[in-house]
This record gives C-alpha cells, sequence and structure tokens, in this order.
C-alpha cells in the first residue's frame, strides 16, 4: 500500500481506536483503585467511585475532542479529496478538499451516501470497486484520478480523488510545444532550400512569359504561386514565438478577423455572424491568425448557404460550422501537421492555429455538434 493510503486508512481507524482505548484505560484504572481502597461506609465508597468515573470521562472527552481535531485537520491538510463510507452506508467523512471538488457543504457527512453521492455516479462506482491501483475517468467536463485504498472491512470503504483536468492539459501542451519545436527545425531547412529552388523557378516562368509562351509560363507560375504559399506556411510553423499577454475583448478580435476573412473567396456564398462578449489575455496579432485560420477551415467545411456561428463568452470562443461533422479520431489527428482533411490541403492550418494559441495560454479542441458539423473550441 503506498504512504498515502496508508496514512489515510490511519487517520480512518485512530479515532474509534481512541475511543476503545481510552474507555478500556478507564475501567482499568476504576478497578485498581477500587481494589487498593481500604474499607470504608458503602455509600461514601459508592459516592466517590462516581465522582471520580465522572471526573475521568470529563478528561477522556477532552482527549477524544482533541484527538478528533487532529484527525479532522489531517485529512483536512491532504491535497486530495477523501471519502469514508462506513458499513452502515453512511458518509463517515469527507475532507475539505473534497467537500471543494464536489462543491458541497461539510455538514453531509453523516448523511446516507447513495443521497449525498447522487450527482456523482463516478464515484459511487469507485466505492463499488475493489482496492487496487489509481484509474482515470471523465465525469461533468473534467478528468478525474481515483483510487479505492485498501481498509479492513470494519472501516467500510475509503476513495481518494483529485480532479487532473488542468494537470493533463499542461502536459498535453508540453508534448506539443516539444513536438512542434523539434518539427520546426526540420521545416525550417526544408523550406529554406525550396525558398531558393522556386526562386529560380519562377524566374524562368517570368522570361518565358516575355518570350511569348504565356500559355506554358501561366502554367509554371501557378504552381510556383502555390509552392510559395506553403513554403511560407512552413517558415509560419518553424517562426519561434514571442507571445505578447494584454487583455483583449475578444468580441472585437472576432469582428476583425471576421472582416479579413469576407475578403477572401472561401467565405462568398456563407454566412459569418457573432455573438456574445467577453475578455481574456493574450497577444492580439496571433489570436488574430488563429481565428482566420480557423474560420477559413470552417467555411471549406460549410456548404454553400450554410452559417458559420462565433459564440464569443469570457474567457472562451466557439468557432460552429455547418459541414459534415468530424469523428472524435479525425479531430485529434488534424490538429496534428501535416495531417489534412482535404486532398489539397497543407495539413498546417489547424496546427498552426493551436500553436499560436498554447503560446498564449489558451488550448484549441474540436468537438463534433449535436446533429451535424464541428465546433472549434477556444478555451483560456
Amino acid at each position: 500500500m503506498e504512504p498515502l493510503s496508508r496514512t489515510i486508512v490511519w487517520l480512518a481507524l485512530a479515532l474509534p481506536a481512541g475511543v476503545a482505548l481510552g474507555g478500556l484505560a478507564l475501567v482499568l484504572v476504576r478497578l485498581a483503585r477500587l481494589h487498593r481502597r481500604a474499607k470504608a461506609d458503602p455509600e461514601a465508597l459508592l459516592l466517590s467511585a462516581v465522582s471520580g468515573s465522572l471526573r475521568e470521562r470529563g478528561e477522556l472527552a477532552n482527549s477524544l475532542g482533541e484527538l478528533r481535531t487532529v484527525h479532522e485537520r489531517l485529512l483536512d491538510a491532504l491535497p486530495m479529496g477523501v471519502l469514508w463510507v462506513d458499513q452502515r452506508q453512511r458518509l463517515a467523512a469527507l475532507n475539505q478538499r473534497g467537500c471543494d471538488l464536489l462543491g458541497v457543504r461539510p455538514g453531509v457527512v453523516g448523511l446516507e451516501a447513495a443521497f449525498v453521492l447522487e450527482p456523482f455516479p463516478w464515484l459511487r462506482e469507485a466505492l463499488g470497486r475493489d482496492p487496487g491501483p489509481p484509474w482515470r475517468c471523465a465525469a461533468g467536463g473534467r478528468r478525474w484520478r481515483l483510487q479505492r485504498i485498501e481498509a479492513p472491512d470494519r472501516i467500510g470503504a475509503l476513495v481518494q480523488f483529485e480532479d487532473v483536468t488542468e494537470a493533463e492539459a499542461e502536459a498535453h501542451r508540453r508534448q506539443l510545444r516539444e513536438r512542434f519545436a523539434d518539427l520546426g527545425e526540420m521545416t525550417a531547412g526544408v523550406a529554406h532550400q525550396l525558398k531558393n529552388g522556386l526562386a529560380v523557378l519562377k524566374g524562368r516562368g517570368q522570361m518565358l512569359k516575355r518570350s511569348g509562351h504565356g500559355e506554358a509560363a501561366e502554367a509554371l507560375l501557378e504552381e510556383t504561386e502555390d509552392l510559395e504559399r506553403l513554403v511560407q506556411r512552413f517558415l509560419q510553423w518553424a517562426k519561434p514565438l514571442d507571445p505578447a499577454a494584454e487583455p483583449l475583448r475578444l468580441e472585437e478580435t472576432v469582428a476583425q478577423a471576421v472582416v479579413e476573412l469576407k475578403r477572401r473567396p472561401v467565405s462568398q456564398g456563407r454566412v459569418l455572424a457573432v455573438e456574445g462578449e467577453g475578455e481574456a489575455t493574450g497577444d492580439p496579432l496571433l489570436l488574430h491568425q488563429a481565428l482566420v485560420n480557423l474560420l477559413e477551415n470552417a467555411c471549406q467545411a460549410t456548404p454553400l448557404g450554410g452559417r458559420i456561428l462565433v459564440r464569443v463568452a469570457q474567457g472562451r470562443i466557439d468557432i460552429l460550422d455547418d459541414g459534415p461533422g468530424l469523428s472524435e479520431d479525425t479531430a485529434i489527428r488534424m490538429l496534428r501537421p501535416f495531417e489534412s482533411g482535404r486532398p489539397d490541403g497543407t495539413g498546417l492550418g489547424l496546427p498552426l492555429a493551436l500553436k499560436w494559441l498554447n503560446a498564449q495560454g489558451a488550448d484549441l479542441r474540436l468537438a463534433p455538434r449535436e446533429g451535424r458539423g464541428t465546433c472549434a473550441e477556444i478555451r483560456w
């Protein structure tokens, strides 16, 4: 058993064990005193015994009260939630961190566990498991790490739990930053080599055009320009970032990105709408670039006559399209570099948006909408 689990079990056993030992000690002390006491008046002996017993019980009660206080303070000092359900299926203990995580008051201790834990089926499931290694689950939009702690049957069931949503998100961001850095170094070298070769091809195409080979020159120049745009994306990917951190009105930044996108052919025949308002701290230029990429992707997914809605709230932006939607596996794959959902795509639009958002402390997630379409969720 892990040291922390042993500590929690010890805390659960300490109070009842203290009560039993204290009661036993009281009985032994009284018997010893009665045995040593000389013969006396029976009534005086009885009154003396009662008086001494009451006094010692008061001292014992004070000691047990102090033990209970220490027991509760130790539980409250733990950085994760601890739940104890006794054999009568009542909530025997729930420390302060557990109350904070579940959003309940300490006064629930002593109530029926089924009643208190009704909104938390994942905790009820944990109580029914066998003691063993920790596991993780998703519930209520959060990620939880749980462990059923091994304890004697007379104790009941002990479960420790903690919210690991932010820790997992930070680990994911760190992995992405490391992967982005490795790919950036490789991409920068390839892009510079391509850029030099494309400059030569573009010059040859312009010479062909001046010499009267217009049709061949146009085809060559068109391909060259497409490759130049791809190289530019590569260079953007490789470029190191030094993001600013300033307060932003999100609805204003979104409105500017929508205005820019409406100038592009990809937005023609689609309706773009913005609703809501909110604030966040970030880099206005990087956020603008990320939003343009995401809006362009939403327009490409939405058929003619469809609608792209951007919802703004405090610390969040949602971009909802009317496209065919994505499976969860496809949504995760499309955030990886060079993974495109279109035959003519570069596979860098969404990963670049993710990189720019991560640099300013925001996360990006693609989620299927109910019925049809995809929602690009930006969260600070």
